[in-house]
C-alpha cells in the first residue's frame, strides 16, 4: 500500500492551486498537480495535486514507526517542518478552499474535519495528520 497527500481544489481553481504548488515546492517537497483532463465531461470535477519527496507517493517520508491502521500518518522528524511549510504556502497561495488529506491508496476518508490553514499547520508539526480524515480549510475562516 502507499500513502498520498492530497490537496484538493475546484476545477475553476486549477491556475491558483499551480501556481501555490510552483511557490510550496521550494521547501523541499514536491507538489505535482494533475493534469487537466483533455475530455470535456471530466473537466470539471476538483483538480488535484500530491505532495511526495520526489514524485508519486509519500510513503519514503513516513518514520520507521508508521503503520497503516495508526490514528495518525507519522512523518520522519526531517520531514515535518518541510511538510508544515509546504501545506502553509499551499493554504495561503492557494484557493481559498482547499481539502488535504493523508490517505493509503485505495481508501476513502471516513470523516471531515474543518480547520482554518493554522490549525492544520499545527497539527502537522505537533500530532500529525489523521488517516481516514480529509481536512476542509477555508483560508477566510477565523
Amino acid at each position: 500500500m502507499c500513502l498520498l497527500i492530497w490537496i484538493e481544489a475546484e476545477a475553476a481553481d486549477r491556475a491558483s492551486l499551480v501556481t501555490a504548488a510552483h511557490a510550496a515546492s521550494e521547501f523541499g517537497l514536491q507538489v505535482d498537480v494533475a493534469r487537466a483532463s483533455r475530455w470535456p465531461w471530466a473537466r470539471s470535477k476538483p483538480v488535484r495535486a500530491t505532495i511526495s519527496e520526489g514524485g508519486g507517493c509519500a510513503c519514503g517520508m513516513l518514520s520507521d514507526d508508521a503503520a497503516w491502521n495508526a490514528e495518525t500518518s507519522a512523518m520522519r522528524a526531517d520531514i515535518v517542518e518541510p511538510l508544515a511549510r509546504t501545506l502553509e504556502t499551499l493554504l495561503s497561495l492557494g484557493p481559498g478552499r482547499l481539502t488535504v488529506a493523508a490517505l493509503w491508496v485505495g481508501e476513502r476518508p471516513q470523516q471531515q474535519l474543518d480547520v482554518t490553514p493554522a490549525e492544520l499547520t499545527r497539527l502537522v508539526r505537533t500530532t500529525g495528520l489523521r488517516t481516514k480524515t480529509r481536512y476542509v480549510v477555508n483560508r477566510g475562516a477565523a
